[in-house]
């Protein structure tokens, strides 16, 4: 019994040296062991009868001393090399060192000398050893998953050609198949194997639950991976590893509540420098990283980018040379939409470790982000070269597929304007109703640069004196690389008002914050369909700026010239800006504040509404509540509550408020919204009454 559980001990903690370039541990096990055992065993006589050779070395093995049977036995056979009890004691020794392979190339040499419970258990043990030799980092990147493949070949040899005749031997391969399936990233296979011994009424051993529930976890099957882990924790309450991947459990299948105290708890129930007793200074504990690491990550899923990012940033400041934490660093400057800090971090993780499958994976993310498709295509062709195994790869190809892909928009829309009091005409500039569609469909990316498309739209409103409705339809390119953006569009116009229209624009991308652009567009879609009824068409140019640091604050502005027929110009300025307020996993409710100002050069002498001068501010909150979420697809819901004075050129001030509420459907990038909004506007010192809805189905992951 007591050789088995140090079996079992072997199979997990069998990672005895860092790095393999320095030859295989076999060799380092028994020249250690030996040297060892030299300076502790006391005189032996050399030419001692083989019975007491046995006694002594049987003595020793049961005293759990190995090193010294080993070097009892092995003086035994230098001068006695044909003594089949030395040389069977010598192969129990190095298997009870851990010298497996040694061990089992000893034991084949004299498989007579052996019972079938010995063979099996050395020849498990040496299994047990390559396997877990298999996941210690390789001197070669080529040859990182070389060993876990060679010890499930070997598994699968014994299990085929020399099956098992003790039972627990036999679930032993079938368990420690297990871990070399995990290691390999064949995560269905080991969920598979797992359900196979449990069917066979087999107790699946507690060592190997954690493996399990990683590879459940990574089959995006949280639900089931939550009471393996919670076992393992039973079990093995120190389990470190175990505790982090329940953790990410829970964050999966959204139980926050239970994700976050469990990382924050782990965290603080690890010292930083733990000291034995007596020792004058403290080492340092790799687990206390991991919890450390994990709960900062645990805080950006939770949507709290900033604090995940305060967190890691003193992290970084102790260690810039570990490469897993700046490329978790990158991670979180990506979801506060930074993706050129992002990418910093992603390369110097690179750098410090080339083979890094979360900075691989994260330079994927950012370079398309950045729109530098072209490199985004190299470097996920260095993740499949790199890690053709990882579960990750299918879902950043597919990403990168889909922004590369078609991108369409479909929206509709319609409203009503009334009276305060219910009677009259309404004098709203959208008419008594109002309604449209549009629709914009982009061709997939050419030369990682370009796209080409049509474009419709149909907007209309009813007047006193009947129907005004715009049509136009046409055809455009667009061209975005890294910082530029362009586009131009070319159509006619059919209704209120025919011709040509056009739109030439650009943009340029600053920094990470920074963004300016301006369009100019002939015939004007914003035109004004009380102006169009008369025949009075505009052209406008639109000046945009946007800065916007990170997820949490943005601001943007926005002046426009719009130059109607009749000579009249209207100059509008509009300031919008955002501030998060409160952060939960599940809720977010940003602070909203908006200036507007605008004025007409003919003011009330045209017969459209014109201002010759008016100016708006605005208050509101919004609230975000992520009502339901599994992984890429998700219902979140918005409520969206704004109010402030509106004043007019002698017309005076009031107060307008508005109430909006909307649904937003998410999945694998594709989206649909749709919403009701409700205000109540003032036009020419006359109070109205407005509700509309829209619909807007967006498909493909560029924006």
């Amino acid at each position: 019994m007591g050789r088995a559980i140090r079996a079992a001990r072997d199979r997990r903690d069998a990672v005895p040296v860092p790095h393999r370039r320095f030859g295989h541990p076999r060799f380092h096990v028994l020249s250690c062991a030996l040297s060892l055992a030299a300076l502790t065993t006391p005189q032996l006589v050399l030419a001692a009868p083989d019975q007491s050779i046995r006694v002594q070395a049987d003595a020793l093995l049961a005293q759990e001393r190995p090193a010294e049977a080993l070097l009892v036995v092995e003086r035994r056979l230098a001068v006695a090399p044909d003594d089949d009890d030395a040389f069977r004691l010598r192969v129990l020794a190095l298997a009870e060192l851990g010298a497996s392979r040694l061990a089992v190339d000893a034991m084949h040499q004299r498989p007579q000398l052996f019972a079938d419970h010995e063979r099996e258990r050395i020849e498990g043990d040496a299994v047990a050893r390559a396997i877990g030799w298999g996941r210690v980092e390789p001197e070669s990147p080529d040859a990182r998953l070389d060993e876990s493949r060679a010890a499930l070949v070997e598994l699968e040899r014994l299990q085929r050609d020399a099956p098992r005749r003790t039972n627990w031997e036999a679930n032993r391969l079938r368990v420690d198949a297990l871990s070399a399936l995990n290691h390999l990233q064949r995560h269905e296979q080991v969920v598979a194997g797992y359900q196979a011994l449990l069917d066979a009424g087999i107790e699946v051993p507690a060592y190997i639950l954690g493996t399990v529930g990683d590879s459940l976890v990574a089959l995006r099957r949280p639900e089931d991976a939550i009471p393996v882990l919670e076992t393992v924790i039973a079990h093995a309450p120190g389990d470190v590893n175990a505790r982090i991947l329940l953790g990410y459990a829970f964050i999966e299948t959204e139980r926050f509540d239970r994700a976050l105290p469990l990382f924050e708890t782990l965290a603080a129930s690890q010292e930083a420098w733990p000291r034995h007793a007596g020792a004058n200074a403290g080492y340092e504990n790799w687990d206390r990283y991991s919890a450390d690491l994990n709960h900062a990550l645990a805080h950006s899923y939770a949507n709290d980018n900033a604090r995940a990012e305060a967190m890691l940033q003193s992290q970084v400041a102790i260690g810039p040379n570990n490469a897993g934490l700046q490329a978790a660093y990158g991670a979180v400057q990506s979801r506060r939409l930074r993706p050129e800090a992002a990418l910093e971090r992603f390369e110097m993780a690179r750098t410090l470790a080339p083979q890094d499958r979360d900075a691989l994976a994260g330079r994927v993310g950012a370079l398309t982000a950045l729109d530098r498709i072209d490199e985004a295509r190299d470097a996920i062709e260095t993740l499949q070269l790199a890690r053709p195994e990882d579960p990750r790869l299918d879902r950043v190809e597919r990403d990168l597929d889909r922004h590369r892909g078609v991108q369409a928009t479909l929206s509709a829309n319609r409203g009503r304007s009334r009276p305060r009091d219910g009677g009259g005409t309404s004098i709203s500039p959208f008419g008594s109703r109002d309604g449209g569609w549009a629709l914009d469909v982009r061709s997939p990316l050419l030369a990682d640069r370009w796209r080409v498309g049509v474009f419709a739209h149909d907007d209309w409103a009813d007047f006193i004196d009947g129907r005004v409705r715009h049509r136009a339809a046409g055809v455009g390119t667009w061209y975005r690389h890294d910082r530029l953006g362009a586009w131009a569009t070319l159509g006619s116009a059919s209704g209120a008002s025919r011709g040509a229209t056009w739109t030439l624009g650009a943009d340029w991308r600053f920094d990470d914050a920074w963004r300016a652009g301006v369009e100019i567009a002939r015939n004007a879609r914003d035109t004004s369909l009380q102006a169009r009824r008369l025949g009075i068409d505009a052209d406008s140019v639109t000046v945009s700026a946007a800065y916007a640091p990170s997820e949490t604050f943005a601001l943007e502005g926005r002046l426009a010239r719009l130059r109607y027929d009749d000579g009249n110009t209207r100059d509008q300025l509009g300031l919008d800006a955002t501030q998060r307020l409160l952060t939960r996993p599940h809720l977010m409710v940003d602070g909203l504040a908006s200036l507007y100002t605008s004025r007409g050069s003919r003011g009330d002498t045209v017969g459209y509404f014109n201002p010759e001068r008016d100016a708006s501010a605005n208050l509101g909150l919004r609230f975000d509540h992520i009502t339901w979420r599994r992984y890429e697809t998700a219902f979140q819901q918005r409520l969206q509550v704004m109010a402030g004075p509106y004043w007019q050129r002698e017309r005076g001030t009031q107060w307008v408020p508005s109430l909006g509420y909307r649904h937003l459907w998410r999945r694998d990038g594709h989206e649909l919204e749709y919403g009701v909004a409700w205000s109540r506007p003032v036009y020419d010192g006359l109070r109205e009454q407005r509700l509309a809805f829209d619909v807007e189905l967006r498909w493909g992951g560029a924006r």
